[in-house]
């Protein structure tokens, strides 16, 4: 009799990507079919989530109600181990977590260590993970105490049971806490004997692996645990890998679902890991999930809007066949075997002939969403005009342009944040003003943070930079950074300052905040249990 279980991570219901709740749904949906068949066609005898099971420690109660219907496929004798990873997380730990709720629900076990003084050594490392006897004597961790921070599961055919640790997110100091955590592991078999096989899961990245990422450890401080941990099951990095070399020990699953543009180009998914006499064989499996599909579109040579988009419309004709070809694929079908409606990547570039404020980008997605029944297009414009080129014109080439000439709008936008910077009353250190414009943009963009959220962002890197005070306001500057404060501004003002237009930045703030109001969707309902989506044949776009 062999015994498997589940390793999936960074599931992140609730995640409503670009505003859609449809995406919300497809956390879910991914989530429930991966544990239907890790149960069904697998006969897994554990689940393993090492962080990131919901994708805000602030949920909405349909969020929580999906995650407790998922877990639901999940039989009563099979166990659900879960580590809280950084979306998990509450600032404040006097405070109960969701996985708290769950764990005290018996919808999970959830396991965490104890880190309180240690890191002041005030306590030894040897404490780190409390026991379950320790637990069920309200002697654990979380706000009742009744958190372990291990796990022993009964393995039949095996002597001593598969014990299990669970290391919570800790971002910087992982290099740390893992040297505790091997301490703690040697302490914990000491006093409670021998396991046949140790499992450690963590949520976090491996340098070697993803160079260049916070909260990744040195695979030197990952050696130290191999004497005390056969497989490590990580999260945090929504990209698959496993290693070192071709004797693995670590492995990463991924997400289960694209959560950008950049990840759906990955073999997202999950292990299924079966458990040997002295060894684990693990084999990763591609999730049943929403397809993106890329569509480039060049718009060099054409003289005028109408030209462009008769083109376009007929290119996207052409291509009808191939985005319906690879929304077929088995990975992107629905239990039924249909193809799901696609994300579309549209990325648009080259040089414009014409006006930019003539380029109407949503006439665009709307015809591309009217051949595919796209759920969403997601655009990136990345074109150059007579007035960009007059704006990086003294900036350098090589660093504006990529070696196939498509222009960094990274860079443009840096350049247009700091020359816009210099004009205002923060012109005393315009590159930190353009830096944080940039990355409140990223915020709003790409994390959908609230307004509240972005303005509290701003207000801080206002202090932390401008500590003496900012120098003279215009008496509607007040009122402009208000109105930034709520919500930036939006792609179309954006465009126009690249177009080299002038732009009321009262009026562009308020008619930006007012945008995004109409934008944000009322309360939805709880997610189907059925991945009921139309074909990419039909019309009509899910929202």
């Amino acid at each position: 009799m062999t015994y498997q279980f589940l390793h999936a991570a960074d599931i992140h219901l609730g995640h409503r990507q670009y505003n859609r709740t449809q995406r919300e749904r497809d956390m879910y949906a991914t989530f429930k079919k991966t544990l239907e068949d890790a149960v069904n066609d697998h006969g897994i005898d554990a689940v393993f989530i090492p962080g990131d099971l919901f994708h805000s420690r602030d949920l909405r109660p349909s969020v929580l109600e999906t995650a407790e219907r998922a877990l639901d496929v999940v039989p009563e004798d099979v166990p659900v181990l879960v580590t809280p990873g950084n979306h998990d997380q509450n600032l404040d730990r006097r405070e109960m977590t969701w996985l708290e709720y769950l764990h005290q629900r018996d919808a999970i076990t959830l396991l965490q260590p104890d880190f309180a003084g240690i890191s002041q050594n005030e306590r030894s490392a040897e404490k780190l993970f409390p026991s379950p006897q320790a637990a069920s004597e309200g002697e654990g961790t979380g706000v009742d105490g009744t958190v372990p921070g291990y796990f022993d599961l009964e393995v039949s055919g095996f002597d001593a049971p598969l014990r299990v640790f669970g290391l919570e997110y800790r971002g910087g100091y992982i290099d740390t806490a893992l040297e505790q955590t091997k301490t703690a592991i040697k302490s914990v078999n000491d006093r409670a004997g021998e396991p046949s096989h140790t499992v450690l899961m963590g949520h976090f990245g491996v340098a070697d692996e993803v160079p260049d990422l916070g909260a990744a450890a040195r695979y030197s401080t990952l050696q130290q645990l191999e004497d005390v941990v056969d497989y490590l099951a990580l999260g945090h990095i929504h990209k698959p890998y496993e290693g070192p070399g071709d004797d693995p020990w670590f492995f990463n699953p991924g997400s289960l679902e694209a959560h950008s543009t950049d990840e759906a180009r990955w073999e997202l998914g999950y292990y299924v890991t079966e458990l040997g006499a002295e060894d684990f064989a693990a084999n990763h499996q591609t999730s049943k999930r929403r397809p993106f599909y890329t569509f480039e579109w060049d718009v060099d040579g054409y003289d005028t809007w109408s030209d462009l988009v008769n083109e376009f419309g007929e290119a996207v004709d052409n291509k009808r066949a191939d985005i319906e070809t690879w929304c077929s694929r088995d990975e992107y079908t629905t239990k039924d075997g249909n193809p799901r409606s696609p994300v579309i990547d549209l990325q648009i570039r080259g040089h414009l002939e014409f006006d930019r404020r003539d380029l109407d980008v949503e006439a665009l997605e709307s015809m591309i969403t009217e051949v595919t029944n796209a759920v969403h297009v997601q655009t990136k414009t990345s074109v150059t005009t007579a007035e960009i080129i007059d704006l990086v014109e003294d900036m350098d080439e090589e660093a504006v342009f990529t070696d196939t000439g498509t222009l960094r709008t990274e860079i443009l936008e840096d350049e247009v944040f700091t020359t816009v910077a210099k004009q205002t009353p923060f012109s005393e250190d315009p590159e930190a003003t353009a830096e944080a414009l940039t990355h409140a943009k990223e915020l709003v963009i790409e994390e959908q943070a609230s307004g509240e959220s972005v303005a509290d962002y701003l207000q801080e890197r206002r202090r932390e930079t401008f500590q003496g005070g900012v120098g003279s306001v215009d008496p509607t500057y007040d009122e402009v950074a208000d109105h930034a404060d709520d919500g930036g501004i939006d792609d179309e003002v954006f465009n126009a300052v690249h177009a080299g237009e002038e732009v009321d930045p009262v009026e562009a703030a308020a008619q930006t905040v007012e945008a995004k109001s109409e934008e944000t969707p009322a309360i939805e309902e709880v997610p189907k249990d059925v991945d009921d989506d139309a074909s990419v044949a039909t019309k009509g776009g899910e929202n």
